[in-house]
């Protein structure tokens, strides 16, 4: 009679529905995470592609020579620019490299299964589960919001880096 009572509070409530949630979603932040680092690497081999052209047309050491020269405006426009696009190739390598840093990420912790909880009635075992797997999803999400603001900044670098490649080398100096 216990067991038949069990299937029935089980049946009234909604905790089946939760835990296909908490599954679906973990496996959404699974693939945000994998996401992420996939474009980081396609921003990386873009970065690396555009740093010969840059190391090749935007020298430091030409940079470093206009400061030392008699500074007229489109000389001094010539010399932001060209600091501009190392700042930006900074900028984006940094923040690529956070998006690609391993962090741990939590995961349901299987060696903790036992004899014990195999025997747990149902209901109290699937709330035990919703709930590690409550936790391992916020961490993942709070990681995955790192990793966007992270590939945003990036991004954002390798647009100002290529503004201020095209801007330093239309200046005629």
């Amino acid at each position: 009679m216990e067991n038949e009572q069990d299937l029935v509070n089980q049946n009234q409530t909604a905790i089946e529905e939760y835990f296909d949630i908490v599954k679906s979603e973990y496996d959404n932040e699974r693939n945000k995470k994998q996401s992420f680092e996939n474009r980081a690497g396609l921003l990386l081999a873009l970065i690396a592609a555009f740093c010969a052209f840059i190391l090749e047309n935007v020298k430091i050491v030409e940079v470093l020579s206009l400061m030392n020269s008699t500074v007229v405006f489109f000389g001094g426009i010539k010399i932001i620019s060209g600091v501009v696009v190392y700042i930006g190739i900074a900028v984006t390598l940094i923040n690529i490299f956070k998006v690609i840093n391993v962090k741990k990420h939590d995961n349901f912790e299987v060696k903790d299964i036992n004899e014990v909880l195999l025997v747990e009635p149902r209901i109290i075992a699937l709330c035990k589960i919703i709930f590690t797997y409550r936790d391992i999803i916020i961490q993942h999400r709070t990681l995955n919001e790192e990793r966007a603001k992270n590939f945003r900044n990036a991004v954002y670098g390798v647009s100002v880096m290529m503004l201020f490649t095209v801007l330093y080398l239309a200046i005629p100096c």
